[in-house]
């Protein structure tokens, strides 16, 4: 059994030093554009590089995501970012815009791609589509249960899953909820959150329902350690972290729980997290952690805040002269950082009894200076100490058994054996016969054991000599050499082995003109064709027989209907997406609803200079989007499934809607239930 993947996150330099110090086997990042996580500190060029030649040196593989939406202008300046990124040997690339991945695979065929999350794949068959066009592994949705993952690892293509972090309500790659309040969209990296905000939810009549709270959409954050047994078990290649907008601790101290598990599965022990390790995963980052999606339960709402909820520590006792006093249940340090209800702050100064100190205990009665008169339970955000202790880490090392052969009048050869390889530099420097003292093992071995400025350390060595003798100055240059030999060696062994595409594609052809497409009911109208509509989220992977389909999910791509229309959630928005949907047999497209005008010009007129075929794509003319679906039904509660009922964001509403088992949250522009698309003229 091949051994399963810890996949960190690193948002910056330090967060991939911290995932790989605590045992990463690979690490995901994003550069400064075209990145999922655009408001993370991201890689510069240099820093790439760096970056790829840290992480290989340790034996730590690097994922690229290129994962947003792209217009027609990114289109090129994403290619070039895809070549760099070949060129400097990224060992994958995360990829969620179908055009790009075509363009990809006919430039770099070698390249290894991963199908990110965006990319909507939440059911069986969008995998084995996967897998016919040629992607190396599959990020499934957040949304998947225990029983679809062990049918997803049989389907003969790695299947990645997330295991710690936060979940996104809605299904990843279909959220239009930030694109369509704030102009900002999630599909190209700068989702605004509007998960976590306050919404009131109201009856038919306007009357607000009471509820628990006012975060209704905020979900818990994921945490699935207790079950990483079963998802070996059931075959997942990948274990993935989410967090590249964390800190380095955060990173570094889950990297390091999850490895524990990870390693005590396959050396047959049983691992049960310690109470210290749950204790510090809240304080690093929680807003109450849960395993809900995993065994198809719906206990993923109710929180209190969408922020950090940290760990209870105490509880306040008084107020006065200027000071908080707070009655210690777990301990507390200087410049650790608390919250009392909305207050929160770095405890600067510290007293107990009065006398400023850097530590107190349980049971411990302390106070922090504070104007505010606060009441409550206090709990601890940011821990100092544990911060400090998993960022100070030693950096990994790589152990290295050296045998240096040096005879006179003979090139000095220099074997070294690592993890499951060996290799021979031989150098250049003719060793002397020794005149008066020979070298012997210990002082050859006193200058190959300078190691501390590179990646490895020294676990044994042997020396064959005999009456040679080379000055300290050149058995250190040998050394550097032999170092920095190895070290391009290792480099240069990570290829690409990515998978050729086995599908078969249609010649292009100009498009006949269309009316304008009615959507109601489940069907698609155009002039007197009658289109059904298969489900955005379609997780039987249930494709009635009919001639004339919409696919709305790439799982339908290569469904047997005669006829098929792509629905605006396959999200085209450059020409090569609508090349790609146009070889497979689309004859017509709904463009993605976040493209403006100009950039439906742009795409229009890229597609017909590229390929001298004129084309008629659709656009939404009119009708209420669904901006979010989400599998857990965050009011069922309150409602059950009524209709009729909005979610209040104290601007604008948003009716709620539930169909195909999937609650759905709603535009509220105009007073129609229908979807009506206009041709591009």
């Amino acid at each position: 059994m091949k051994k399963a993947e810890l996949l960190a996150p690193a948002g910056n330099f330090e967060c991939l030093k911290a995932a790989i110090s605590n045992g990463a086997d690979a690490v995901y990042l994003g550069g400064k554009n075209f990145s999922a996580r655009a408001f993370a500190g991201n890689f510069d060029h240099d820093e790439l590089k760096k970056a790829i030649e840290y992480a290989h040196l340790r034996n730590v593989r690097v994922f690229v995501t290129l994962n947003t939406l792209l217009t027609e202008k990114e289109f090129s300046n994403a290619i070039k970012e895809a070549e760099y990124c070949y060129s400097s040997n990224v060992d994958a690339l995360l990829v969620q815009d179908l055009g790009l991945y075509d363009v990809i695979k006919q430039r770099f065929p070698d390249f290894e791609l991963h199908c990110s999350t965006q990319m909507h794949i939440h059911n069986i068959v969008g995998i084995q589509t996967a897998k016919k066009l040629g992607f190396s592994r599959v990020v499934i949705a957040r949304e998947s249960d225990l029983d679809f993952i062990r049918q997803a690892c049989r389907q003969g293509i790695e299947i990645e899953t997330f295991v710690h972090g936060a979940i996104c309500v809605s299904y990843s790659g279909q959220c239009l909820m930030s694109s369509a309040t704030k102009n900002r969209s999630a599909n190209k990296g700068m989702c605004a959150q509007c998960c976590r905000l306050k919404y009131a939810l109201k009856d038919p009549n306007g009357n607000r329902i009471r509820t628990d709270t006012d975060y209704l959409l905020s979900p818990k954050d994921m945490m699935l350690i207790d079950d990483i047994p079963k998802l070996i078990e059931a075959g997942v290649s990948s274990f993935k972290i989410e967090g590249r907008m964390k800190s380095p601790a955060y990173v570094g101290y889950v990297t390091s729980v999850y490895r524990k598990a990870i390693d005590s599965f396959y050396e047959n022990r049983e691992y049960v997290p310690s109470q210290d390790d749950i204790d510090n995963l809240k304080v690093l980052f929680n807003r109450n952690f849960t395993s809900d999606l995993l065994h198809g339960k719906e206990d993923l709402f109710g929180q209190k805040t969408p922020n950090h909820l940290g760990i209870e520590i105490g509880e306040t006792v008084n107020c006065k002269n200027g000071s908080v006093y707070i009655r210690l249940s777990r301990p507390l340090n200087q410049f650790d950082g608390i919250r009392i209800n909305d207050f929160g702050c770095i405890v600067n100064m510290l007293y107990k009894n009065d006398l400023l100190v850097s530590h107190a205990d349980k049971g411990d009665v302390v106070s922090i200076r504070c104007e505010d008169r606060l009441r409550g339970k206090v709990y601890k955000t940011y821990d100092y100490l544990l911060e400090k202790e998993v960022t100070e880490r030693e950096e990994k090392r790589i152990p290295l058994c050296i045998h240096a052969v040096i005879l006179p009048d003979k090139e000095v050869t220099v074997q070294m054996k690592y993890p499951d390889e060996e290799y021979t530099y031989q150098s250049s420097i003719i060793a002397q016969k020794a005149q008066k003292l020979p070298l012997n093992e210990e002082n050859i071995r006193k200058q190959f054991d300078r190691l501390n400025d590179t990646v490895y350390c020294l676990k044994e060595f042997t020396a064959e000599t005999e009456d040679a003798f080379l000055p300290v100055k050149e058995l250190n240059q040998i050394r550097r050499d032999a170092i920095e030999s190895l070290n391009l060696h290792r480099l240069n062994s990570f290829r690409h082995k990515g998978v050729l595409p086995s599908y078969k594609t249609r010649p292009l052809a100009d498009e006949i003109s269309f009316r304008d497409l009615i959507e109601k009911d489940g069907f698609l109208y155009s002039d007197e064709n009658e289109y059904t509509v298969y489900p955005v989220v379609n997780r039987g992977s249930l494709y009635p027989d009919t001639d004339k389909a919409v696919i709305c999910e790439w799982g339908g791509l290569f469904c047997d209907a005669e006829r098929k229309i792509a629905y605006y959630t396959l999200n085209c928005c450059n020409s090569h997406t609508y090349e790609f949907l146009k070889k497979n047999g689309f004859e017509s497209v709904i463009l993605s609803t976040e493209l403006h005008d100009n950039e439906i010009a742009d795409l229009i007129e890229a597609y017909e200079e590229r390929t001298g075929k004129k084309i008629r794509p659709y656009s939404l003319a009119e009708g209420n989007r669904v901006l979010m679906y989400i599998k857990t039904d965050p009011f069922r509660k309150y409602i059950g499934k009524k209709e009729g009922y909005v979610l209040d964001d104290g601007n604008n509403t948003y009716p709620i809607r539930y169909r195909n088992g999937i609650t759905e949250l709603l535009e509220n522009d105009c007073n129609t239930d229908e979807l009506r698309f206009k041709t591009v003229k």
